[in-house]
């Protein structure tokens, strides 16, 4: 007797056998692709973007405060105002908080400006005291149209400048 019984569900045999097909994303992408469709963008009316303008400051610029602080101090002026009395004077009549770490940047970007452009004076140094700086006479701008080059000069009256050969010496005997 066979003690095999056949079932249809214990045999293994039975299943068709699959063939597996290597994945990659090409042949995957070319046999599913299906044909993208196409938007149509209508012509839409430009709306106007909010622009963030920044409002104006509602105090002088920061090399104006500079001076008029200088020019209230007289008693500073000689020696230079300091910059925490800059930072006072800014507290007081404008109303700027200076524990902000912005306004301290926008002074002392206005001092060091102030500085490279001769409107400011540092005599200790870029973080010591802020004094004006003094003015300057406008002669040199008159004297600088003024100069003609020598080698003009040289040119157009030549019998001026001869150039002169150094003196003869007479020249010693040798002792013998």
């Amino acid at each position: 007797m066979s003690s095999a019984v056949s079932s249809p569900l214990a045999s293994p045999a039975a299943e068709p056998a699959v063939e597996k097909k290597p994945r990659s994303s090409r042949s995957k992408a070319a046999s599913t692709a299906t044909p993208k469709k196409t938007k149509t963008v209508a012509a839409r009316k430009a709306v106007p973007r909010k622009v963030n303008k920044a409002a104006p400051a509602e105090h002088p610029s920061w090399k104006d405060i500079v001076k008029e602080c200088i020019a209230d101090n007289l008693s500073d002026a000689r020696s230079g105002v300091s910059r925490t009395t800059l930072k006072k004077f800014a507290e007081e009549k404008y109303k700027i908080d200076m524990s902000q770490a912005a306004n301290l940047y926008q002074l002392n970007r206005a001092i060091n400006n102030g500085a490279e452009k001769g409107v400011f004076f540092l005599p200790k140094g870029p973080s010591g005291k802020v004094k004006l700086a003094p003015k300057q006479p406008k002669v040199a701008a008159e004297s600088k149209e003024v100069r003609v080059s020598t080698a003009d000069t040289i040119q157009a009256n030549p019998s001026l400048f001869r150039t002169r050969s150094p003196p003869h010496r007479r020249s010693l005997p040798t002792p013998p």
